[in-house]
């Protein structure tokens, strides 16, 4: 319908240029691209774009196994930016990957400029890539910012979903919008994938990670103490997001505790020199258990840190990757400073506790085994107090 009311994703000083550019979209799919010819696809064809970044991608191939599982002769393609490639590459699900580093979720280190220069770029790849094949389905599951809704009319479609939230909805054939309530990612995919007939809910999900058996090799290598019989504790103390960073003084005081009440080695896992620097205060603080304070900033992949997650007695992480990653192999405690809430609450395969102070998630939770989530005002003492208090009834070891 031309026009249609929709509720955008955006601050309100984007919401009337999108209303506008909308206004336009709606007039040409009306009268113009809906009339197109459907192509005709033997079997079941999906091309699946979302254009975020390594959780995304990570939690995006959770609904692989359940679309394969509705539809066992279909093929799955997928458009993301390349930097997703490290999740990916390895997964027995997908036919191919298809690159388009959209300018807007772009977080490499090069000027504005650079990234719409790339985002361009990797644009007219895509299009030449996918031009001459056909789908029987288009699904883009971004639905906060930065869609590749853009690329439909370049494409061969029989039927295309995903959110109008960000503007081009006219285009789909199914429009959704987000739910006026806190609701957990994966449970709002699920509902998009209902559109095409994958009937699913977030109990059916069987979060997994496929690595090749050389990261366990290579593993092996950077870290030779891995072999000797002692159980390993995960610290990632790293987000996407700066302000989701919790303060040095806070993991120091749960380092403490940790080496104090559990045995083995501290492992500090990331990627900045800031997390090395931390490392270095606990071992400057715990004199006593300087050796079991070991650091592997910057040494590991993201196949060897899967690996090394499976050799792990617990984890600790931020709002992140790792925990997403981690709690599929070990058990879990996870901080979300600022954070989502409910909308990015991992989901495990191992016990995991999660603190929050996302006030609007206070009393929601997933109905998961083995899943606990806490709201707090503030990340302290008593934070670390109760963490330690639920792993103690765990009865740790590696595995």
């Amino acid at each position: 319908m031309i026009g249609k009311s929709r509720k955008y994703c955006a601050p309100r000083r984007l919401s009337y240029p999108l209303w506008l550019m909308d206004l336009l979209v709606d007039i040409y799919a009306q009268f113009f691209y809906k009339r197109r010819a459907r192509p005709k696809v033997e079997s079941p064809r999906f091309l699946i774009l979302m254009s975020g970044h390594l959780g995304d991608a990570l939690t995006m191939s959770y609904l692989f196994p359940l679309i394969q599982k509705t539809y066992p002769e279909c093929s799955i393609d997928v458009v993301v930016g390349d930097w997703c490639d490290p999740i990916l590459v390895n997964n027995p699900c997908i036919r191919r990957i298809i690159h388009l580093n959209h300018a807007t979720t772009n977080r490499r280190n090069i000027s504005k400029i650079a990234k719409w220069r790339d985002h361009i770029r990797t644009t007219r790849t895509a299009i030449k890539s996918l031009k001459n094949e056909t789908y029987s389905v288009f699904i883009d599951l971004r639905f906060s910012d930065s869609p590749f809704l853009f690329l439909l009319p370049f494409l061969q479609v029989q039927k295309a979903v995903g959110f109008g939230t960000r503007g081009l909805g006219g285009l789909l054939d199914e429009e959704f919008f987000l739910p006026d309530r806190e609701f957990h990612h994966l449970e709002l995919l699920l509902d998009v994938l209902g559109a095409v007939g994958v009937k699913a809910t977030l109990a059916d999900i069987n979060p997994y990670f496929n690595f090749p058996e050389k990261a366990s090799q290579t593993l092996a290598q950077k870290l030779p103490f891995l072999n000797q019989a002692q159980p390993y504790i995960l610290l990632c103390p790293e987000s996407g997001a700066a302000s989701r960073f919790l303060p040095n003084d806070f993991w120091i005081e749960l380092a403490g505790k940790v080496l104090h009440q559990q045995q083995g080695l501290l492992i500090g896992c990331g990627q900045q020199n800031q997390t090395k620097e931390l490392l270095q205060q606990i071992k400057m603080a715990y004199p006593t258990y300087e050796e079991r304070v070991y650091d592997a900033v910057a040494q590991l992949n993201l196949n060897e840190l899967a690996a090394l997650s499976q050799k792990a007695a617990i984890a600790f992480t931020l709002e992140s990757l790792p925990a997403h990653l981690c709690s599929i192999y070990c058990p879990t405690v996870s901080f979300f400073y600022n954070g989502t809430g409910l909308q990015f609450f991992p989901l495990s395969n191992f016990p995991i506790l999660i603190f929050h102070n996302h006030v609007f998630s206070k009393n929601l939770s997933i109905e998961r085994p083995g899943f606990l989530s806490q709201y707090v005002e503030a990340f302290d003492e008593e934070v670390i107090a109760r963490a330690m208090d639920w792993v103690q009834t765990l009865n740790l070891s590696h595995h």
